[in-house]
């Protein structure tokens, strides 16, 4: 029999739209469209509404990133916490990337049919997308061949270094289409069904310029990518520039803000399983406390109880924490206190503020100008390009914190512990002024790893940079969290407490085991999560082994 492999799972989905034509033909059901009936503004949203959940929604990138660990509310085996992670943990994540570039090519192909160069150009920049974090995620990866299953049912593994290759100039060539045609595209309803950039063709274009910065600085350590960072640089997001995506979301479940429903509270606000079993890291609280971050209030909710714990689990006089509201977990720690002594994730950060509700209807980040400054401000510190790297890295985190202003800015009295229906108690004060005015203070502390005008070296600026990019990509994209941290190995974070080596983190994930089954044949290696380094990772360094409280 011959195979079929996980790249056709999508084609499948389009294969059986098509029914018998004598069936019905009559009387039609709506709900059930042939692929004649398939067209750009019918498919487009469901694949972005399939980015943006897979941006957000995984319990391993939020551990892989070290912002989350377990909590000590439930028991299990925690593969991406001690390191025993197996092919079948990732057979969801192969298939979802493919099947989500499955559909746009389908929809890329209808567009060149129709002369839609807004949907080309579209779909185009989203499949650089997928394709960049499968290549960041596995390194060598099918993609010449990869969705194109009625040629080739076993697909070729192309080099992760000649698949950035190629990404680099498609997002280019997006970014290209799209100036060619912002101004003079006629919209025949792109702007009511594209959930990201709503119909604006100059915001794709800042878009995929953004995407193609990102891919050049991802590769900065091994390639000389001066020129064409200087090429496109002023054509990005600016850093005050964010880009939301919002496919309508209303207060039912799983038809809601994405981190909110899967972090947080369900339409009833009862929390979530997620928010009960996964805490914030002591290495992600421990920067936000011991920096006088005013984001700390808005990633992280305060234990509801003070002193040890009770069971044992947690001896926080020993580290002078027994007075302290606001302590995480250490990372991987197989047996952290019970939840009533460990902070929790932000009630800020999940619903933008207090108001739960409305955090259920919160539009989801897709990309940050943020992360456009903290590039600019590596490029400008290692001359790639010209300008001023402090002025950077500062607007950046100017940028990043005033994502959060309204949480930062509103009374500590209007929140309420989900552990109970009172108030939180030991929250940190809000910002009496704006959230840029709170950031220039914390950027001017004395003594503070954070202030430019005190760092001597370019390596503890680098640190001061990475950091804040790390701090900033909480709440909306973990997976790009782990991949910088990976190539600049900063700031740097602790391996975990139950891995198989406990001074080392992952670098690498193996191939998943659908692809072991189906097409074995054409996988290159072996990888060891630990060793096996993607192209741009120069080495995988040894960090301090977690400390358990």
């Amino acid at each position: 029999m011959k195979k079929i492999i996980i790249y056709t799972v999508a084609a499948l989905l389009i294969s059986g739209l098509t029914g018998c034509k004598e069936w019905l033909d009559i009387n039609t059901n709506p709900n059930d469209p042939t692929t004649e009936q398939m067209s750009e503004a019918i498919m487009l949203p469901a694949q972005q509404y399939r980015i943006l959940n897979n941006h957000v929604n995984s319990t391993y990138a939020w551990q892989l990133s070290h912002y989350l660990t377990k909590s000590g509310e439930y028991s299990g085996n925690y593969t991406f916490l001690n390191g025993q992670v197996m092919p079948q943990n990732l057979d969801s994540w192969w298939q979802t990337y493919y099947y989500i570039n499955w559909n746009l090519k389908y929809i890329h192909d209808l567009a060149v049919e129709n002369e839609d160069l807004a949907y080309q150009a579209i779909t185009e920049i989203l499949q650089v997308v997928n394709y960049q974090r499968m290549v960041d995620i596995w390194g060598d990866i099918p993609y010449s061949q990869a969705i194109n299953p009625d040629e080739y049912t076993n697909p070729v593994y192309d080099k992760a270094q000649d698949i950035y290759a190629d990404l680099i100039d498609r997002a280019h060539t997006a970014a290209e289409m799209f100036d060619s045609i912002k101004d003079n595209y006629v919209d025949g309803g792109l702007s009511g069904v594209d959930i990201i950039c709503h119909g604006d063709l100059g915001m794709w274009s800042k878009l995929a310029y953004t995407v193609e910065l990102r891919l050049l600085m991802r590769v900065s350590g091994v390639q000389d990518v001066k020129e064409k960072v200087n090429a496109i640089y002023t054509k990005c997001l600016g850093i005050n520039e964010n880009i939301e995506g919002n496919p309508g979301y209303i207060a039912q479940d799983d038809k809601m803000n994405i981190f909110f429903q899967n972090y947080g509270w369900d339409k009833n606000i009862n929390a979530t399983v997620n928010l009960r079993q996964y805490c914030p890291t002591s290495v992600l609280v421990d920067m936000l406390r011991d920096n006088n971050d005013p984001r700390l209030r808005v990633y992280v909710d305060p234990r509801a109880e003070l002193g040890d714990d009770v069971d044992g689990f947690a001896n926080y006089s020993a580290h002078g924490l027994e007075n302290e509201y606001y302590v995480g977990i250490p990372y991987g720690q197989d047996s952290p206190a019970g939840i009533e002594r460990t902070a929790t994730t932000g009630t800020g950060l999940l619903a933008g503020g207090s108001d739960r509700s409305a955090g259920m209807l919160r539009p989801s980040l897709f990309i940050a100008g943020s992360e456009v400054g903290f590039l600019l401000a590596e490029a400008a510190l290692k001359g790639i390009i010209s300008g001023d790297a402090k002025q950077y890295y500062e607007d950046a985190v100017k940028s990043a914190m005033k994502r959060h202003e309204a949480a930062m800015q509103e009374p500590s009295e209007n929140f309420q512990n989900y552990l109970s229906t009172g108030p939180i108690t030991g929250m940190k004060p809000p910002i009496t002024g704006t959230a840029e005015e709170a950031a220039e203070a914390y950027l001017s502390q004395r003594g503070s790893q954070f202030n430019w005008d005190e760092l001597d070296t370019d390596e503890e600026k680098m640190n001061a940079i990475c950091s804040q990019k790390w701090l900033a990509f909480m709440g909306y994209n973990p997976m790009e969290a782990w991949f910088e941290q990976r190539r600049t190995d900063l700031p740097v974070l602790p391996a975990s407490y139950q891995g198989l080596r406990r001074n080392q983190n992952f670098c690498i994930l193996p191939y998943p085991q659908t692809e072991r089954n189906l097409n074995m044949a054409n996988i290159p290696y072996e990888a060891d999560i630990y060793s096996t380094l993607v192209f741009w990772d120069e080495k995988n360094p040894t960090v301090p082994e977690t400390n358990r409280y």
